[in-house]
């Protein structure tokens, strides 16, 4: 096969223009222009659920404050716990299981949260996560409705439906 030479210097040679070739490279850069702008776009889509649902489905409900985070992992010392009080120590391990998807939590250095959670276990380790579509949320963040007019944040509820919580300091850490 011979390659006609270009007339002018930044002209492809003929062979390489309007065949399977110049389809392909199309194809690949737009593929390239779909993926990358598919990833911008990221959001978690999550069911709508009630705080007592959301409270029911967690294994552990706490609050805490991020004192060390890293590579998504977090350690929290925990404050007050409403469920499995017996079982949570005064500092936990949150480990992200959702890092790079788009689901992944980001807790912030020194900030308290409310956090609803569920225990997960490796070869060597416990450590909790909280539930993507649960209602883990910075203290004083979120309002929700309750009786008559009236709304509560979020870990006021937890009290108000729950009592006053456990002081940390349960088995383990």
């Amino acid at each position: 096969m011979s390659v006609e030479k270009p007339k002018y210097r930044n002209q492809a040679p003929k062979a390489l223009t309007g065949g399977p070739l110049d389809h392909l490279v199309k194809l690949l850069v737009l593929a390239a222009c779909c993926a990358y702008g598919t990833g911008a776009a990221r959001a978690c889509s999550c069911n709508s659920i009630s705080p007592e649902a959301g409270f029911d489905r967690a294994q552990y409900v706490f609050t805490g404050k991020v004192v060390n985070a890293e590579h998504h992992q977090w350690l929290v010392d925990v404050e007050r716990v409403w469920k499995s009080h017996a079982k949570l120590g005064r500092t936990v391990r949150l480990m992200d299981i959702y890092a790079g998807m788009e689901c992944e939590r980001h807790f912030e250095l020194g900030r308290s949260y409310v956090f609803f959670a569920v225990i997960a276990k490796s070869s060597r380790d416990v450590f909790y996560h909280p539930h993507a579509c649960n209602w883990t949320r910075p203290l004083r963040s979120t309002r929700i409705p309750a009786q008559g007019n009236e709304s509560l944040w979020l870990e006021d509820w937890i009290v108000r439906e729950h009592g006053p919580g456990h002081p940390a300091g349960g088995e383990g850490s």
